[in-house]
């Protein structure tokens, strides 16, 4: 991106103003442990060390340790211009020492190589910044799983007594929980076979005995030990980090930013696989009043967003708003076509288009009718102020922009399809240029959902039919390419995952994936353990996490056993989770 005058002005000496006697040194003057004491403060690990995961547990105490944006904001711009004058003997990678810039031809040699891998001290520090950004996130996305009764429903004694079970594994193993009794677990409001709850087991006929069922996960010790094991396995590892960097050219602070984001945006607050209504999927992965709106229908607009702010509530400048709006929704084919217009639609063009057209003036056709099209600069321009864009219903861009290239700005995406309009109307062969070639070189976590409805409505024409998987699996084809998401590392599948699909996708885009979420619609939950051998398989040395909504109630078919659970829950080539979605589930059904 070009820099301004002032800005150059600013920097040109990467001076730093110090409150004594007025002066001024260069930044590269000073002392490096006064840059690490810097950079500490700024991105929090000064407070590393007073972390204590098992007596910090609510939401509430965790925020404490959430980088304000304003640190992000200043760690950003400090590295960005002052890496330049440090690389040499801060921010430069030292693999290999002397025999760094060597082409290594032989495997045997790469893999020494990656085996001897050396990170600068400060390339240490951000991978320990990350890293504990990283553990944060998960500990405070399974905060929730600490207050749970799934002993509760219109179940049997019998699948009572398994699900207290599956909460002790769930809450042992996630969050270092145990149970001293099973009775823990049940909700007694709720219970209505036996007065005596899982105390009082019917034998058989009218004998009936005090029966204690054992605790399965009852030692804290043990516990703890097992939660610290699996933060160890959430962690990056430098030869790992060395891997992916060999793989997609993600450097650690890059990642390290990109994580502290997602805390301090509070993208996690809207992650798919943790939400607690059923029904509650969204678009957005941001606030609605961070998000400027261009749709196709003004009556669908969230009038708490910047669109209508802007047009209606005259107590609120400009400058401030647009400090806010951070993400960007594009709604629609004609949503698309008017953002790359700059043609916005208001409320008041929206009373104009109800009425006939011979009731409008020139005035007012004009008003109404599309601008000319914005050069692709002028695009990137337009586009470079927001972090998170959510494209609805659009997988082709117009001829003027089918190669277009996103800018670096869009770092979190989310494809959301709830109509078949994306496709309607279309030759067949068309739907194999699904997204035609537009990449996004520096998206990092990639939301699609795909609403099951569009499967139903099927196609315009009755012999151009297309099936519902077949589409789900040629969106993820057309999606999941390594030249269009070089840099992305977090994939979320709502709706769209289906048996074996991923791996139908490129192999060295998967390869690259740090997490992985799968959300289902009701009709595949049976599928989860498909899903779950099928990641497996991927074998995967930088997969880390993997979350999947987990179908919880035993009296269903289709859903896991306490002991099913267990062998998930160790699988050693990742960290599995259920998501707190999978418990919203279980409540909304166990009374029916």
């Amino acid at each position: 991106m070009k820099r301004t005058n002032s800005e150059k002005d600013n920097i040109s000496n990467k001076e730093v103003k110090l409150m004594h006697d007025n002066s001024k040194i260069s930044f590269t003057q000073l002392p490096p442990e006064v840059i690490h004491q810097i950079i500490c403060f700024l991105s929090g690990s000064t407070k590393f060390n007073e972390f204590d995961f098992f007596s910090i547990r609510s939401k509430e105490e965790l925020e404490v340790y959430i980088l304000p944006l304003e640190n992000i904001k200043t760690l950003n711009n400090l590295v960005k211009y002052t890496s330049k004058d440090l690389c040499d003997n801060l921010f430069l990678k030292t693999f290999m020492s002397d025999k760094s810039n060597k082409i290594m031809k032989d495997k045997s040699q790469k893999e020494e190589e990656n085996n001897n891998a050396e990170l600068s001290l400060f390339e240490k520090h951000w991978l320990n910044c990350f890293n504990f950004q990283e553990i944060l996130l998960y500990w405070i996305r399974t905060s929730d799983l600490d207050n749970l009764q799934l002993g509760t429903g219109d179940i049997s004694i019998t699948e009572m007594i398994e699900m207290c079970k599956i909460q002790n594994l769930i809450q042992c193993k996630e969050r270092g929980k145990i149970m001293s009794e099973l009775k823990e677990a049940e909700n007694r409001h709720y219970y209505k076979y036996n007065e005596g709850g899982i105390y009082d087991v019917n034998i058989s006929g009218d004998s009936s005995e005090k029966k204690k069922d054992t605790v399965p996960f009852n030692n804290k010790d043990k516990a703890q030990q097992d939660l610290k094991k699996r933060f160890k396995r959430l962690a990056l590892k430098e030869k790992d980090y060395y891997l992916q960097q060999q793989q997609k050219g993600n450097n650690i602070f890059d990642l390290f930013i990109f994580k502290s984001l997602i805390l301090s945006l509070g993208v996690n607050e809207f992650f798919d696989c943790d939400r607690k209504k059923l029904w509650a999927n969204s678009k957005y992965l941001l606030p609605s009043e961070k998000i400027d709106q261009w749709i196709d229908n003004i009556d669908e607009i969230d009038y708490s967003t910047s669109e209508w702010r802007r047009e209606n509530d005259n107590n609120i400048s400009s400058d401030s708003l647009n400090n806010k709006v951070i993400g960007l929704s594009i709604e629609d084919p004609l949503g698309w076509e008017r953002f790359i217009t700059n043609t916005k639609f208001t409320l008041k063009h929206e009373r104009m288009t109800k009425r006939k057209s011979e009731e409008l003036n020139e005035e007012e056709k004009e008003q109404i009718s599309l601008g000319p099209m914005l050069t692709e600069s002028k695009l990137s321009e337009k586009f470079s102020n927001f972090i998170f864009l959510n494209l609805k219903n659009i997988a082709f861009f117009g001829e003027q922009f089918k190669n277009y290239t996103f800018p670096n700005s869009i770092q979190i995406l989310s494809l959301y399809f709830d109509s078949h309009d994306f496709y309607n109307n279309r030759p067949k062969e068309e739907l194999n240029n699904l997204f035609e070639n537009v990449t996004f070189p520096n998206v990092k976590y990639l939301r699609i959902f795909v609403d099951e409805s569009i499967y139903q409505i099927g196609y315009f024409e009755e012999e151009k039919c297309i099936d519902g998987d077949d589409l789900k699996s040629l969106i993820l084809k057309r999606l999941l390419q390594k030249n269009r998401f070089p840099k992305l590392n977090h994939l979320v599948l709502n709706e769209i995952a289906r048996n074996n699909n991923l791996e139908e996708c490129d192999k060295k885009l998967i390869k690259q994936l740090m997490t992985i979420e799968v959300k289902f619609a009701r009709e595949c939950e049976e599928e989860f353990q498909d899903i779950f051998e099928s990641i497996k398989r991927l074998n995967s040395q930088l997969l880390k996490y993997v979350v999947i909504q987990t179908p919880l109630c035993v009296r269903d078919r289709g859903s896991v056993s306490f002991n099913e659970l267990q062998d998930f829950y160790s699988e050693s080539s990742f960290v599995f989770s259920i998501g707190y979605y999978s418990i919203a589930q279980y409540y909304y059904i166990c009374n029916e």
